[in-house]
């Protein structure tokens, strides 16, 4: 049989009007037509063990002896591909994640708490004493002293270390006055003072 004859028995069959059935999650579906069952199956979106039936069989059939499966299903790519997306972000969200929740909490403080007065007085820090190029890493909450004054007064003392270009990282404390704008919801500051370390 020459090629070409080959070819017109297999678009024959392909364009077939008959009706298969397919049998998925336990129960018949379809009815379904030769090309619909070549791209489920080529897809991946039925298993290469699907079974089917039509008219004249007497038993369900491997649905492979009645399409060819064109390709290997690669079952890794999906999640190889999601594996490569997250480490992508990953590496961002490890390196920039800290800095951005701390600048969130740091803008973030509308409530007359110790723990707001301490974040915006970092804020005050930031903007007003550290240098362009300078790096700052402040100390946690517990090591800082906040006292609340009535009327909305705060003195904050903050703790941490600073290293300018350059130069080598230096133990610092920082004395912040703020104030508590009750009707805003907003707490200003400063100017912050470099304390002598104790």
């Amino acid at each position: 049989m020459k090629f070409s004859s080959l070819v017109t028995v297999r678009s024959v069959v392909m364009n077939s009007p008959e009706s298969f059935y397919l049998h998925l999650s336990g129960a018949q579906q379809g009815p379904y037509t030769i090309p619909q069952i070549d791209h489920l199956l080529n897809s991946g979106l039925i298993a290469v063990e699907t079974l089917y039936w039509c008219e004249g069989l007497d038993q369900w059939e491997p649905v492979t002896s009645l399409v060819a499966l064109r390709k290997k299903p690669r079952r890794w790519v999906k999640p190889a591909i999601a594996a490569a997306i997250l480490l992508v972000l990953a590496v961002p969200a490890r390196i920039f994640g800290p800095v951005v929740v701390d600048g969130w909490h740091e803008a973030n403080q509308h409530a007359f708490t110790e723990t707001a007065a301490y974040w915006r007085a970092r804020d005050v820090v930031r903007a007003g004493l550290v240098a362009r190029g300078a790096l700052v890493e402040f100390a946690s909450f517990a090591e800082a002293r906040v006292v609340l004054a009535p009327e909305g007064a705060a003195a904050v003392r903050l703790r941490g270390s600073l290293t300018e270009a350059g130069g080598k990282p230096r133990a610092v404390t920082w004395d912040v006055p703020m104030r508590f704008r009750a009707e805003e919801g907003e707490w200003t500051g400063g100017p912050a003072v470099e304390a002598a370390t104790p």
